[in-house]
């Protein structure tokens, strides 16, 4: 982090390595992407880069089940992923996320820059941003960053 006095901003401790999945691709396909990357849940993205929805495990789960039941094939993202996803912009700051996540925004944030993915924010980056934080010395932090970070966790 540059500065480690200033909150933090998005772009400052957010993960850079998303594995995505596309909308057309294989349910069975994806299903492969996030066992070998040991991934709860995937962005799924255009060709563009756009975010169109997340795929999660429950989405593979009840698209797998239903094919298995029923002998046919687990169909294409697009019809198990989830259309509604949480997204924050890369200079928000670490007390908007730490409220997004306060407010029930699941295990992910996605990070994106004009609608295209740039990155992803997990509880655990979260936590570690704030436990380095924490391990800072505290007689350079203002009054004003103290008021800009509890008003942020008040509703």
């Amino acid at each position: 982090m540059p500065n480690p006095t200033a909150t933090p901003a998005v772009a400052d401790f957010m993960t850079r390595t998303v594995h995505t999945v596309r909308p057309d691709a294989e349910v069975a396909q994806a299903v492969g992407v996030l066992t070998r990357y040991a991934c709860s849940g995937a962005p799924v993205v255009d060709a563009a880069g756009v975010i169109v929805g997340v795929l999660t495990h429950e989405g593979c789960m009840r698209a797998l089940s239903g094919a298995v039941f029923n002998g046919e094939e687990a169909g294409h993202v697009a019809d198990a992923m989830a259309r509604d996803f949480v997204v924050i912009e890369p200079n928000a700051d670490l007390f908007r996320v730490v409220s997004m996540f306060s407010n029930d925004a699941g295990r992910r944030i996605l990070v994106a820059d004009h609608g295209k993915l740039v990155g992803i924010v997990t509880r655990t980056d979260t936590l570690k941003a704030l436990h380095q934080m924490n391990q800072v010395d505290r007689s350079d932090i203002t009054i004003e960053s103290v008021a800009v970070g509890w008003s942020a966790l008040t509703p």
